[in-house]
């Protein structure tokens, strides 16, 4: 069983979301972007709630995609509070996240930029064709991962497509996955949006029930960051940032003893 008053962060995102399969439902003025909107936040609610069947006493939700400004906020369960727009710090889509966290989740997440059969996929924010640490290449929940990591903050679960489930696996030593879709090409096979609710809701109590299971995801110092871009005038502008260098055409690197670095590397030449 999981203890009491657990403190419990949800980063939400929504190209992974289930049935959500073309940019015409992913940002505002999009003819579906409110159909996603409720999807978001309906997956969102079922990981609050699954955290607060584990015990959690403490609930943080992020909007973690486009604008921030996504979830429907008088629709967000009550017991949550909810993190939106976008300060301008480094943490992003991890905003807020600090040492006081038992345990984090990701709702809705996507595969990384060029992997195949895999919805919606891109790094970041569509300039960047990879983006590596210690030469491991990353999608989003492993640059989250880390971040985590950096406060001691396990990611114990993540619900998206089957392709991210599997780069999830891969880069993390234990972690808890449910596939709501299937990519197949630039389609996607979908469960019932009703049913992934009843899957993350359930998997998130599950996963916060064994949370001793997880560990966090750190690499050890020090740690190089790369920047692969699709632009050269993108790389040619990031190889002016302090301690950074170029590697070829489309790459910047910069390595740091302290990972707090890289996140400023990354938030100020991405």
């Amino acid at each position: 069983m999981a203890k009491k008053g657990l403190k419990v962060f949800i980063s939400v995102d929504l190209e992974g979301l289930a049935s959500i399969t073309s940019w015409e439902e992913a940002f505002p003025g999009k003819p579906f972007y409110e159909y996603a909107r409720k999807i978001m936040t309906g997956e969102a609610n079922a990981a609050v709630e699954g955290a607060l069947a584990a015990g959690a006493t403490e609930v943080w939700v992020r909007d973690a995609h486009g604008n921030g400004l996504n979830i429907i906020p008088n629709e967000l369960h009550e017991a949550a509070l909810l993190v939106r727009e976008w300060s301008g710090g480094p943490q992003g889509m991890m905003e807020k996240i600090d040492r006081s966290f038992d345990a984090a989740v990701c709702i809705g997440y996507h595969a990384k930029a060029s992997t195949p059969n895999a919805t919606l996929k891109h790094t970041m924010n569509g300039r960047i064709l990879d983006l590596m640490v210690n030469g491991v290449s990353l999608p989003e929940l492993g640059w989250n991962g880390l971040i985590a990591g950096y406060y001691d903050v396990p990611i114990i679960f993540v619900s998206g497509d089957k392709a991210i489930c599997n780069q999830a696996q891969r880069l993390f030593e234990n972690i808890d996955t449910v596939a709501v879709k299937e990519g197949v090409g630039t389609a996607s096979i979908c469960v019932h949006p009703n049913k992934a609710r009843t899957m993350i809701r359930e998997g998130v109590t599950n996963a916060l029930q064994n949370l001793k299971s997880f560990s966090p995801l750190k690499y050890q110092p020090p740690f190089t960051a790369e920047l692969h871009f699709k632009n050269e005038q993108d790389a040619a502008r990031a190889g002016w940032y302090p301690g950074a260098k170029r590697i070829d055409e489309l790459g910047v690197a910069i390595t740091c003893d302290d990972f707090f670095d890289c996140l400023r590397f990354y938030k100020l030449c991405s």
